[in-house]
């Protein structure tokens, strides 16, 4: 990280709120970003930066110690990489408003054309659930990274499959590469790390805002080759990605839904004006991105509820849990009332149980047993 000596010209320029078009402007005029860094307000002004962030340029060199910003990311584990990095995802280079700084931790997979992004809904049904599993177990089984959000419903079954079957998997946040959001993902995030890894254009210590989610999906579809959309209602953050993925030239495919389901309006409206294709099963996918003839392999048994081994109980607090959950949908906090456990406690037990597959998310904070 310290090799590069302009590394903290970048940081210091993205921690001031430059984004592309403005790291752009600057590069073009200057040549290099450390050029641009010791250049007048004058100079800023002429090649195109607005008042705004010529004020936040010098803001910038009062006030931004690059050797404690290069600590910080070295204490948790951040790999920086730069438009100028020869290691820079190539698949990020040439989309529009590409991202000029990407913090990443974990290992980040080297080639986008083995990369599918897999977004949906947060409020998730039992049939979007089915999908999104079956689906995602035969893409992680074919070697296939699976780009999400991390977010609740979709996006977290999404990693989930991926690290049940062994496949990488990256999660795109929102907010600095610190900052898993929602907090209960904390340990999907760390499972995360372990197989694949998480991305941010958001310096450390930045929470998630409502307005990043939008931004941020043009990266996670950036990164795959394809975006699968599961569930998604009508202006659901999952047809944002669709519609980044459509303008970068990118496949996208969609599952169909009910008619009557409010999840499933915008995966519909999505094939019905060709934005996506129509794809039913999970061969129906590998076949559009030839992913069975490119390994060679006959045509995969997604996991489903028939053949799905069973998952270990290792304790009892995860029987105790079974047990109170019984055939019912209950919430976290009832959980923790009928078993007199702090919320926080009895959340994390059900993140663990997630992950090992033992029960299901199927609104936020309500469980069942799977």
């Amino acid at each position: 990280m310290a090799e590069n000596p302009e590394l903290p010209y970048w940081l210091a320029l993205r921690r001031a709120g430059l984004g592309s078009r403005n790291f752009a402007l600057l590069i073009a005029h200057f040549g290099t970003i450390g050029a641009a860094w010791g250049a007048s307000e004058d100079a800023l002004r002429r090649v195109g930066i607005d008042r705004k962030y010529r004020g936040a340029v010098e803001r910038a060199r009062r006030d931004f110690n690059g050797d404690n910003e290069l600590d910080l990311l070295r204490k948790h584990g951040v790999r920086v990489y730069t438009w100028m990095d020869e290691d820079f995802p190539r698949s990020l280079r040439d989309v529009g408003d590409s991202p000029p700084v990407l913090f990443t931790r974990g290992s980040l997979p080297p080639d986008h054309e083995q990369a599918v992004a897999v977004v949906g809904t947060r409020r998730v049904t039992p049939y979007g659930r089915q999908a999104a599993e079956e689906f995602c177990g035969v893409l992680a089984r074919t070697g296939v990274a699976i780009v999400s959000g991390l977010a609740r419903g979709v996006d977290a079954i999404a990693h989930r499959v991926a690290i049940e079957n062994g496949a990488p998997t990256v999660a795109v946040l929102a907010g600095g590469i610190d900052k898993v959001y929602p907090r209960e993902h904390q340990g999907l995030a760390e499972r995360i790390m372990e197989q694949g890894c998480l991305v941010s254009e958001y310096p450390i210590g930045i929470p998630a805002r409502a307005d990043y989610f939008p931004r941020r999906n043009r990266i996670l579809s950036g990164l795959a080759r394809a975006t699968l959309v599961v569930e998604a209602g009508d202006g659901s953050g999952a047809l944002h990605t669709a519609n980044w993925a459509f303008e970068q030239g990118r496949d996208v495919f969609a599952i169909p839904g009910s008619v009557f389901s409010k999840q499933s309006k915008g995966t519909n409206q999505l094939i019905r004006e060709h934005t996506a294709k129509l794809v039913a099963t999970p061969e129906q996918l590998c076949e559009e991105l030839n992913l069975l003839s490119a390994t060679g392999q006959a045509p995969l048994t997604p996991v489903t509820a028939r053949n799905k081994p069973e998952p270990p109980v290792t304790d009892r607090d995860e029987r105790a849990m079974l047990h109170t959950l019984g055939d019912e949908k209950l919430h976290v906090d009832e959980l923790a009332r009928i078993g007199g456990k702090p919320v926080a406690e009895v959340s994390a037990l059900l993140q663990v149980m997630e992950l090992k597959g033992l029960v299901r998310q199927e609104t936020p904070l309500t469980y069942r047993k799977n």
